[in-house]
């Protein structure tokens, strides 16, 4: 297939995904379209069944199904599979992402955001509601937005973070976009994740249309061992991961309008907020600049904050039999 016959690039990291690879692959198979598109998925030197899998899919759907197996594992040498393995040799004139563990739900999917995009010129992507599935049952499936019209998703909502926004999974975006990426997602990329620059990118670029449609599962907690699985309940990576947002929305600040840098610091203000929160330190969170954003929590919220600050020992001990260290 040539790159002028390729409309869609879908492009798919895997990690030891062999238990979720079909559905991700069956997903992007069963979309019904009326142009070419090509799956490119590259497995990063998985210890399962994933890189069989792919082959084996490879052999099936030969026009279609691509597979990247690297040898040794790119990731943990700080190398992004997406900007030398995957982009380099996506051929659509827009590029579909989707990981290894999610799935897309609706045949439909890449139709209906390749004819919006076909259509708005001056949008830079099209994304969609998606389906949060916990993988260990503490929850029901729900929808990540569960009433949000069709619309624009502007800058201020996705610097705000992702889950204000949409999920990887229904990203459809421009390739120029995509292929030329900022050098704050760079430094993102050094903390261990992606995605949220990406976002913040590409409506910096254009506008970004969200469809009112539920069109993939994103598996939250499918591997223990990711990076970002069970960020919120582990105190170093929790700590880490808004260290590393951080010094990723300080590195974009310099390329913002006045209007833009000012969402930006506020964003900011919060993380570090969250920050001191992490490290124990209630009192600092009184004190400008972040006594605003105390002031605007709730009643039960400050109660126990006023604990915190008044028992110090016994907050300590509570830390410490959390895993929360010094």
């Amino acid at each position: 297939m040539t790159q002028a016959a390729c409309k869609v690039s879908v492009v798919c990291t895997a990690f030891n995904h062999s238990a979720y690879i079909r559905d991700a692959l069956e997903g992007f198979l069963a979309q019904e379209t009326d142009f070419s598109y090509e799956i490119l998925v590259s497995d990063d030197a998985s210890s399962d069944d994933t890189g069989a899998i792919l082959r084996e899919y490879a052999a099936r759907y030969p026009d279609r199904v691509r597979p990247f197996c690297q040898e040794t594992n790119l990731f943990s040498q700080g190398i992004s599979l997406y900007d030398t393995v995957l982009y380099p040799a996506a051929r659509g004139q827009y590029i579909a992402l989707c990981e290894g563990d999610d799935y897309w739900t609706d045949p439909e999917k890449l139709q209906r955001q390749v004819d919006f995009l076909d259509a708005h010129p001056d949008y830079s992507a099209c994304v969609h509601n998606t389906l949060l599935h916990y993988s260990d049952a503490s929850r029901p499936d729900t929808p990540l937005f569960a009433q949000r019209p069709e619309q624009d998703i502007p800058f201020e909502t996705v610097v705000q973070g992702m889950d204000k926004a949409f999920h990887t999974s229904s990203i459809l975006a421009r390739r120029e976009f995509l292929l030329n990426p900022p050098d704050f997602r760079a430094v993102a990329f050094r903390h261990g994740f992606t995605d949220y620059p990406v976002g913040i990118w590409l409506t910096m670029q254009g506008r970004v249309r969200y469809l009112d449609r539920c069109m993939s599962v994103y598996r939250v907690g499918s591997n223990p061992s990711a990076w970002s699985s069970g960020v919120d309940r582990h105190y170093d990576k929790f700590k880490q991961f808004v260290s590393g947002e951080l010094a990723m929305l300080n590195a974009l600040l310099p390329q913002l309008s006045d209007a833009r840098a000012q969402a930006v610091r506020q964003v900011i203000l919060e993380r570090e907020y969250e920050l001191l929160e992490l490290q124990g330190k209630a009192a600092e969170q009184r004190l400008p600049p972040y006594d605003r954003i105390y002031r605007a929590q709730s009643a039960s919220y400050k109660v126990k904050h006023f604990l915190k600050r008044s028992l110090p020992g016994l907050h300590r001990l509570y830390r410490k039999r959390r895993g929360y260290g010094d």
